[in-house]
């Protein structure tokens, strides 16, 4: 495939997701049809499987078994292995590949297919996939593969905008909004950019090479930073069910997730504290982020568990007043203290719990009020 033809993929994706007169129904139809169009093949499916079927939520099939809005056992379907692995399939030439006894071959009648799954909150919604009847004459290609998944997790991220817009309660309307709006307008370019990117990336050599890893990497943490933004819009200060947790555990497991670079983790003291603990995993997480991205190398960071709590204490450059007054009831407009730590602040105060900061020779995290745990933890 050309290189502008390449470049024409990514331009109609993100212009597919500019237009905001579009119903979510019409933007689907707008990607199933580019996908077809793009690809060559007559057919495009998008559909549901959370209910264990395979239920067609719109094609481009005008008629036959696989119009909108019927249902068909999923495994007699060649979407069943997307759905199964998690991962994009690509068949060209179905009678001369691997899969040329499946079933879904003599079902379906569909002898070339190319499908991935989409992802809603983590979970599997259903795939969107190509295909017909006859075999293609080519081998899909690496650019053609790309193309379907930046397409799945397009769909994938308006069907998610859509479910968090109908969860919406009247309190944190404006909230949910705001973060609806930056699903949308955020990850719509970032998408685009790191579609330019990664196909830049194949064609040149080092150093510019190192430079595009860079720029991924950047929008890697762009991804995570929305990510983040969209955890706290959903779940605000609310804290789930509480049980038994290990303090030093927990915090040993979110520092092999964060892996701060050069920098050591100390468990001095331990104990059971009484948590959501997803949410306490999240404070860890943010805690030692904050490291990361703003201690230097050779950091230590200890955590302790105390009378009444825990502390989370580094020796490094301090964080600056002005920040550590604003936490825990401080203001945060002015001082913009980062989202990490206004994470780290809502899960203090969705627990209960008081929380202060010790800024001297490095920065000491102090939660108090967490309480002694009055059950034994669950056997593990």
């Amino acid at each position: 495939m050309a290189e502008s033809e390449a470049t024409n993929y990514f331009r109609d994706l993100y212009e597919l997701g500019a237009d905001p007169s579009l119903s979510l129904s019409e933007k689907i139809e707008r990607a199933i049809n580019l996908g077809r169009d793009r690809l060559g093949v007559p057919y495009g499916v998008l559909s549901y499987t959370g209910s264990g079927d395979y239920e067609i939520v719109d094609s481009t099939f005008s008629e036959g078994d696989y119009v909108a809005g019927s249902i068909h056992d999923i495994e007699t379907t060649w979407c069943r292995h997307v759905v199964a692995d998690r991962e994009l399939l690509a068949i060209a030439n179905a009678g001369e590949s691997a899969y040329s006894e499946d079933i879904a071959r003599e079902v379906t009648g569909l002898q070339c297919y190319i499908g991935a799954p989409i992802l809603v909150d983590g979970e599997t919604y259903g795939t969107l996939c190509y295909s017909g009847e006859n075999p293609r004459e080519t081998e899909f290609t690496d650019d053609e593969k790309l193309f379907v998944r930046l397409l799945t997790r397009w769909i994938g991220y308006e069907l998610e905008r859509e479910k968090h817009y109908q969860s919406l309660d009247a309190q944190n309307e404006r909230l949910n909004e705001f973060a609806g709006m930056l699903t949308h307008d955020l990850r719509n370019p970032l998408t685009a950019a790191r579609g330019y990117t990664e196909l830049v990336a194949e064609s040149v050599d080092e150093p510019e090479a190192s430079y595009l890893q860079t720029a991924l990497d950047a929008l890697d943490r762009m991804e995570t930073l929305i990510g983040e933004t969209l955890a706290l819009a959903r779940k605000g200060g609310d804290v789930g069910e509480r049980e038994p947790v290990d303090l030093g555990g927990l915090a040993r497991t979110a520092w092999q997730t964060v892996d701060p670079a050069e920098a050591t983790l100390v468990v001095e003291t331990d104990r059971l504290v009484m948590a959501d603990k997803s949410r306490l995993l999240q404070l860890f997480e943010n805690l030692f982020r904050n490291v990361d991205e703003h201690c230097g190398d050779g950091t230590t960071v200890s955590v302790r568990g105390t009378a009444d709590g825990f502390e989370v204490t580094d020796d490094g450059p301090g964080l600056p007043e002005d920040i550590a007054d604003a936490l825990f009831g401080g203001d945060f407009e002015s001082t913009r203290p980062g989202l990490g730590l206004v994470i780290v602040e809502r899960v203090v105060s969705g627990h209960g719990w008081d929380g202060h900061v010790e800024v001297g020779d490095g920065t000491t995290f102090v939660f108090s009020g967490v309480g002694e745990v009055t059950e034994n933890p669950p056997v593990q």
